[in-house]
């Protein structure tokens, strides 16, 4: 299937890259507002300019379009190329409010397009690997999730909706993510129009206790999100080596130890086994174009109805959040 890349920027070098990789589909051009991308990108594929959007989604030919774009432009975008009748894959956020989102969803059911929202991390082997094993864990009590690095400003959406978002979709795949209480406190940096730290506290309906805290102020880079059950904890920590690391201590729930058992527990937590799982699978963003495909060719599966919710869901969560900032 011939397809376009719109935008090559950071992200978009690399979605043009696993086109390049994809059986499925074929790269039939890059485009970007700024020409010298398109040079750039031209010392890496052969592939066919267009001088426009416009042109791209009248050439019949190319049936897909990926758009790698600032998130306040997903919408208009994508609504064009789904009135072109083009299947849509779309960096996250899908877009920036709940009713634009919901109208995508309407366009691509009526032009019969496969629309996908690429919260990567889904994709992941670590991810697909908790989600597979999250009974070992046994009740979960608590989330506690950091993404921090510094200086990658967006200018149009703030920290949550850059950052955030992620863990949020995360932890949705994973558990759920009905919200029963939620407190947020964020601060923009100086002048900058956008937030740039925020720490989020939730209670879950599931009574679970999710924390994150994001930053765009951090000297270094922290990718890391800990999950503690009642049997066993977990660490995810998608900068490491190793990214899971499994405890066999879980979390203290009881009221009362007698001090004989109380010394068992505290020797168990000292000398609990860690243990670092294998992951197999392919690299995120791959698995994320196979599910595309898959999408394309299977528009009436069930599982494309199981995305979208999941989409609208971190979509009204972020809008929550967002109206809760002190």
């Amino acid at each position: 299937m011939q397809v376009a890349v719109i935008g090559y920027g950071y992200w978009g070098r690399n979605v043009a890259r696993a086109i390049v990789d994809s059986d499925f589909f074929h790269l039939k051009t890059i485009f970007d507002c700024d020409f010298k991308q398109v040079l750039e990108a031209q010392k890496l594929y052969d592939f066919t300019i267009y001088q426009s959007y416009d042109d791209i989604l009248q050439d019949d030919k190319i049936e897909a379009v990926f758009i790698v774009t600032p998130p306040h432009t997903h919408f208009d975008l994508s609504k064009k190329a789904l009135e072109f009748s083009k299947h849509v894959f779309v960096e996250k956020p899908l877009c920036t409010n709940s009713l634009h989102a919901q109208k995508l969803y309407h366009l691509a059911q009526e032009k019969k397009c496969a629309l996908h929202c690429d919260h990567i991390f889904l994709y992941a082997p670590p991810v697909i690997w908790l989600k597979q094993n999250m009974d070992i864990l046994g009740n979960i009590v608590y989330i506690n999730a950091r993404r921090i690095n510094l200086g990658l400003f967006q200018n149009s959406v703030d920290v949550i909706w850059d950052l955030a978002i992620h863990d949020l979709s995360i932890i949705d795949y994973l558990i759920g993510l009905e919200i029963k209480n939620v407190e947020v406190f964020a601060r923009k940096y100086q002048d900058y129009p956008n937030n740039a730290l925020a720490n989020i506290n939730l209670e879950l309906q599931n009574g679970v206790i999710v924390t994150i805290s994001v930053s765009w102020l951090s000297p270094i880079k922290i990718r890391e999100m800990i999950i503690g059950g009642e049997k066993k904890s977990v660490i995810y920590d998608e900068t490491k080596k190793d990214k899971i690391i499994l405890f066999d201590s879980g979390v203290v729930v009881k009221d009362y130890f007698s001090p004989a058992n109380l010394y068992q527990k505290m020797v168990e937590y000292k000398t609990g086994a860690i243990s670092n799982p294998t992951l197999q699978g392919k690299m995120a963003l791959n698995q994320s174009l196979d599910a595309f495909a898959f999408k394309i060719k299977n528009l009436t599966h069930v599982q494309n109805i199981l995305d979208q919710k999941h989409v609208m869901r971190i979509i009204e969560v972020l809008e929550k959040i967002s109206t809760s900032k002190i």
